[in-house]
């Protein structure tokens, strides 16, 4: 097979450019270039040998193919890696007696017969989108190889064709706790066709906790969100969560806040002794829009408010349309006696409940998780598009690795690179011996005697004490 003379014989590149620096003399940062390159080159040449080594063993054993004949050999095929443009060689197939064609090394590492770009790299590109428009992140996939770039759209399918492990597996034993907070909102993002999209997030917790000064975080998050179509299925989802992670008998409430939308308000009737709390950054908006800020009706509603006197609060509006000087500002006073009206126990919740921890932020997680990727720059998205990266979003705030999940998905199934134990023997007893051969053979060790070419000659002469 000599494949391990034909790899140890190209790192042999790799010793003697160390070599020639370190007795030539050269700046380190010009060392660690040439150095970065000389890997990706090696690792593509290994890749390569790795490959048509394990293809010539398929065809050089019809005991490990079973039923498959040899059509034809040195079909050449090219494939993206991390370490850059990889061409190899393989044989073709048939199946005697089901006539299907292959190439069995493509089977057998997870090829398929049009792929150009190896699961890794597609990994890695899926990692970045999260973050970065298909563009600039197929641009890092390589991390700075230039020879490893993937396009926007080789990108978008990436994201398009990927789907996730939803619910995180139960706990071995279900956490106990007298109340949760489940906060939801939505964002607002361009579709291509013109429409509207709105993806929803929805999380749970334990409530926040002090972690500098007027700095909180919340206990124990979890989010969801995506592009439902059915909310109730959002809402299974979250029900489905609670009762997998959660002692549900020891829970006696469940706040449920938000901005009033009726999709949040259906969460009522999935989450069990669970109470509507309003988003006050909602209901501000609207005062704002129907009183100014600044106006003396601006301030007496707010002390009406946590007074409870819903008859003060609907009186003042009354009196500020009366008296408002546009129909604009008419019918935003308008709008907001409907707001308030609607969502009165939800306001009502901060009096009923003052031990809870009722500030919502809702609105910032929306702006961190999705706008920030999907809304917030001038860009156009398909509802597939939105969804997926939604589901992506939430997934990495989650603690999930985009990447690990990936590459586990493509693993299943997947067999080994298995070679015969004699064989691998074989080829261990030859590395011991070129390993030898090669040390004595670089161009360095043959110049002046130096402290560093003593030192390595003697690393040669002991060679088999590393085995």
């Amino acid at each position: 097979m000599q494949i391990i003379k034909q790899i140890w014989e190209k790192f042999q590149r790799v010793a003697e450019l160390t070599l020639k620096v370190l007795e030539e003399g050269t700046d380190f940062l010009s060392f660690e270039e040439k150095l970065w390159q000389e890997l990706n080159n090696l690792g593509q040449e290994v890749l390569r040998e790795v490959l048509e080594a394990k293809d010539a063993y398929l065809r050089e054993h019809r005991e490990k193919r079973p039923g498959w004949r040899v059509e034809r050999r040195n079909d050449p095929k090219e494939v993206l890696t991390l370490f850059g443009l990889v061409n190899y060689k393989r044989t073709y197939y048939r199946h005697k007696e089901t006539g299907e064609r292959v190439h069995l090394i493509d089977r057998l590492v997870g090829y398929g017969p049009h792929a150009r770009v190896d699961p890794l790299v597609k990994a890695q590109a899926l990692e970045e989108a999260v973050d970065l428009s298909y563009r600039k992140s197929g641009e890092r996939v390589g991390r700075g190889n230039r020879e490893v770039v993937l396009s926007g759209e080789a990108v978008k399918k990436v994201i398009h064709n990927f789907t996730l492990e939803e619910l995180p597996e139960p706990p071995g034993e279900k956490r106990r706790g007298k109340v949760l907070y489940v906060e939801a909102d939505e964002d607002h993002v361009a579709g291509q066709d013109g429409k509207k999209y709105l993806p929803r997030l929805v999380y749970i917790h334990e409530g926040k906790e002090k972690v500098g000064k007027d700095r909180y975080r919340l206990k124990r998050p979890y989010y969801l969100g995506g592009l439902y179509s059915d909310t109730d299925e959002l809402w299974f989802e979250v029900l489905s969560y609670i009762e997998e992670q959660y002692e549900l008998s020891s829970v006696e409430r469940i706040y449920l806040c938000g901005d009033g939308d009726r999709w949040i308000k259906k969460g009522l009737e999935f989450l069990p002794r669970s109470v509507f709390v309003l988003d006050l950054f909602h209901l501000d908006k609207y005062l704002v829009a129907a009183l100014g800020r600044d106006s003396d009706g601006y301030r007496e509603i707010w002390a009406a408010l946590w007074e409870g006197d819903e008859v003060k609060v609907q009186a003042i509006l009354r009196r500020a349309g009366k008296a408002a000087a546009s129909p604009a500002r008419k019918e935003a006073v308008r709008d907001c006696r409907r707001y308030i009206r609607r969502n009165w126990e939800g306001i009502m919740a901060y009096r009923l409940y003052p031990g809870a921890e009722l500030g919502v932020s809702a609105e910032a997680h929306v702006s961190h998780l999705f706008s920030a990727r999907l809304s917030s720059r001038p860009m156009a998205w398909s509802a597939r598009g939105v969804d997926r990266m939604a589901r992506l979003r939430v997934a990495k705030a989650n603690g999930v690795s985009l990447r690990e999940q990936y590459v586990a998905r493509r693993k299943e199934g997947l067999k080994a690179l298995e070679i015969d134990k004699a064989a691998v023997e074989e080829e261990r007893q030859r590395l011991r011996k070129i390993s030898g051969e090669v040390f004595d053979n670089l161009p360095a060790l043959r110049g002046p005697v130096t402290s560093l070419t003593r030192a390595l000659k003697a690393l040669s002469r002991n060679i088999d004490l590393l085995w």
